[in-house]
């Protein structure tokens, strides 16, 4: 995955903290990054998330996996991730759905956005060098007029959601201007695998796979 990709350059054995780790995609890259032999602190509020996505609870400390139930917006964040004692963060902690950030822009921007602000003031006053973030390429560009789509093309955000996504890329820019805090900001399109949820937009590929295995029509 790109995200655990990020980290291969590094030498074995980073202590990584994962935000929304019992997530579709957050548990993917704790995965990943146990196999990549990093030891991994995962963190999730398991609003979404479930614990059957998370390593086996017998095989934690062997496979060097430690859990905390919690939330990047929390206001004692900072203590975590300080007392976690780790050299990278991986933040995939979020709200999803664009659906529900029109419905209530105010509480997708307190997660998105004051979440992503907690989690690099944490980093920063916890002394972490990198900040690898999730941001989305299937939205922040809204309707490119030119494809395929890469890093210079403007972004264009069309919902609350691709606008957090946008502010968390801006964010990330800051500190690492101001603090000289590592970042990466990965612009994910449309992830699918193990794991994914195939109801709501999020997982339009399994949606679009299932219906032609059905033989229904695809409908965007």
């Amino acid at each position: 995955m790109a995200i655990a990709a990020q980290l291969t350059v590094y030498r074995r054995g980073v202590r990584i903290l994962v935000t929304g780790a019992a997530g579709f995609i957050g548990s993917n890259v704790v995965d990943r990054l146990l196999n990549d032999n990093h030891e991994v602190v995962g963190i999730d509020n398991l609003s979404r998330g479930t614990r059957a996505n998370l390593p086996d609870p017998e095989l934690h400390e062997e496979r060097g996996f430690s859990f905390i139930e919690g939330d990047v917006t929390d206001p004692h964040f900072a203590t975590t991730v300080a007392e976690a004692d780790v050299e990278v963060i991986c933040h995939l902690a979020a709200q999803i759905d664009v659906r529900v950030s029109v419905q209530d822009p105010l509480e997708d921007a307190r997660l998105n956005v004051l979440g992503t602000i907690n989690v690099l003031e944490a980093a920063r006053k916890g002394g972490v060098r990198k900040v690898v973030f999730t941001s989305s390429g299937g939205s922040i560009y809204g309707e490119p007029q030119r494809m395929p789509v890469d890093e210079t093309t403007p972004v264009n955000p069309l919902s609350p959601y691709a606008a957090s996504k946008v502010c968390g890329e801006t964010y990330l820019g800051m500190y690492n201007g101001l603090y000289g805090l590592e970042t990466t900001a990965l612009a994910l399109s449309n992830v699918y695998g193990p794991r994914q949820d195939p109801h709501g937009e999020a997982g339009v590929v399994a949606i679009f796979g299932n219906a032609m295995l059905q033989g229904r029509p695809a409908f965007i």
